[in-house]
Parts: structure tokens; C-alpha cells; sequence
């Protein structure tokens, strides 16, 4: 979880809003980018309020799945809500 909030922190417009404490993270988005990128990969949405997102990280989650989905991320925002 770690690495992924390293690989999104600097992505413009989406926020990691909490500390990685143990294997989740969570972020805020625009709705529309989180709608896309939930046609790609599984995660919840944390708040319908505020966008928050929560991504979480398995014992056999690999750096690659996690390279892999920071640059779903990148790719989405850069698209725009």
C-alpha cells in the first residue's frame, strides 16, 4: 500500500486522504474517473459524498499489479472527469 500511495501522491487532482497504515489506501477522485477505472479493476467507493476511494493491497498483491494500476490511474485522471 505503501508503494502505492508513493506511485498516486503526485498525481494532479486526486488526494490520498489518509495515512498508509497497514495495506489500504484511500483517495479522493473525481466520479468519473473512478467509474472508469472500476470497469478495469475492483475496489469500493468509501464515501458517495466526498469521492473517497478505498484500494487495499493483499499478501499476494505484487509490485507490478501495484505499478500496474498507479498507471491505470495516471492515464485516467489525465483524462479528465
Amino acid at each position: 500500500a505503501a508503494r502505492l500511495a508513493a506511485a498516486v501522491q503526485d498525481v494532479p487532482g486526486l488526494r490520498v486522504t489518509r495515512a498508509v497504515q497497514a495495506n489500504a489506501v484511500f483517495a479522493i477522485l473525481p466520479r468519473d474517473v473512478t467509474t472508469r477505472l472500476q470497469e478495469q479493476f475492483h475496489f469500493y467507493v468509501w464515501s458517495e459524498h466526498t469521492g473517497e476511494v478505498r484500494w487495499m493491497c493483499s499478501y499476494d498483491t505484487t509490485e507490478q499489479d501495484i505499478d500496474d494500476f498507479a498507471e491505470a490511474v495516471r492515464k485516467e485522471m489525465s483524462r479528465g472527469a
